[in-house]
């Protein structure tokens, strides 16, 4: 679902005109107030970016907390 979704931004990227980018839209938690195509893409690559902190954040908590299986020998290796 994901891959879906940033291949849909993606194709919408590709066919963006200059023009475009400074077209209204409605702001949907203030209707009354209208955005830019280019504040809408900022608050989108804003998430994606805070998204991909979280979860490499979260990853490294995790494998900080596996521990480290020995060696099948039983040797530590240098």
């Amino acid at each position: 679902m994901r891959a879906g979704r940033q291949a849909m931004v993606r194709n919408y990227l590709a066919a963006l005109t200059q023009e475009q980018l400074s077209g209204a839209r409605t702001n949907p938690w203030a209707p009354g107030q209208a955005e830019t195509v280019l504040a809408c893409l900022h608050t989108i690559f804003d998430e994606e970016w805070e998204h991909l902190r979280y979860a490499v954040r979260e990853l490294d908590v995790i494998e900080a907390a596996i521990p480290t299986p020995a060696p099948a020998n039983g040797r530590m290796e240098p």
